[in-house]
């Protein structure tokens, strides 16, 4: 149904007015006669914003319905659309080294979901639009994307990233990521309209053993690399 239709613009009929005082009033709905005053022809009607005609057809608009311009949907009415977790891990997997980074990789997609909004079927789309890191040692950190492996980066191992983490002390960890999406909704395959606010979703926790690297066996004398683990 095309709502951006035009407005209802009268009652009843196609009318005319001439005249002053008692003059007659004649219309596609009926005939009818003035009283006092002086005909105002092509005078605006009142119009109600929720009424529209279509093909001939009158619609009456509840608020609050799918047809409502005015609809505001925030992330609370969402209560029947459940968006998916991102999925997590690590480089090196499930351990660190104290002093040096951890490439933490978090991923998010676009997907829909199907079920009731306010009673009525809809769509709502979940977009991904931010990452939220707990590393479980007190720190946290919010980041724009969920990252991406050393490999694909170009990078060697233990290099600094946008969603890496240094622990300093030794000992075991858990770290969580939770994704933020924005959402959109839709009724019966419409245009989609944006939800007001975002909405976190976390990934399962992911435990990191984290190990004091000063008596390993390292890559050259620490003189030589001192970037190296252990240096």
């Amino acid at each position: 149904m095309d709502l951006s239709a035009g407005y209802e613009t009268g009652g009843g009929g196609q009318g005319s007015g001439n005249g002053t005082g008692g003059g007659a009033e004649s219309g596609a709905g009926g005939s009818g006669s003035g009283s006092g005053g002086t005909g105002q022809p092509g005078a605006s009607p009142v119009v109600d914003p929720l009424v529209f005609v279509r093909d001939g057809f009158t619609v009456n608009c509840i608020p609050g319905s799918p047809c409502d311009p005015n609809l505001v949907v925030r992330v609370g009415d969402l209560i029947n659309f459940q968006p998916a977790a991102p999925s997590q891990t690590m480089e090196p997997q499930g351990w660190s080294v104290a002093g040096l980074p951890a490439n933490f990789i978090a991923s998010a997609s676009v997907h829909t979901r199907t079920g009731t909004l306010l009673g009525y079927p809809a769509e709502v789309r979940f977009t991904p639009v931010g990452y939220r890191w707990t590393y479980g040692d007190g720190a946290q950190a919010s980041t724009s994307s969920g990252g991406a492996t050393w490999a694909a980066l170009g990078l060697p191992e233990f290099s600094d990233t946008a969603t890496s983490h240094a622990f300093v002390v030794p000992g075991s960890y858990v770290v969580v990521v939770a994704v933020v999406y924005s959402a959109e909704y839709r009724f019966a395959g419409l245009a989609w309209r944006a939800v007001e606010g975002t909405l976190a979703v976390s990934a399962g926790p992911l435990g990191v053993i984290v190990g004091d690297a000063q008596t390993v066996l390292v890559n050259r004398e620490c003189t030589v690399n001192p970037s190296g683990p252990g240096c």
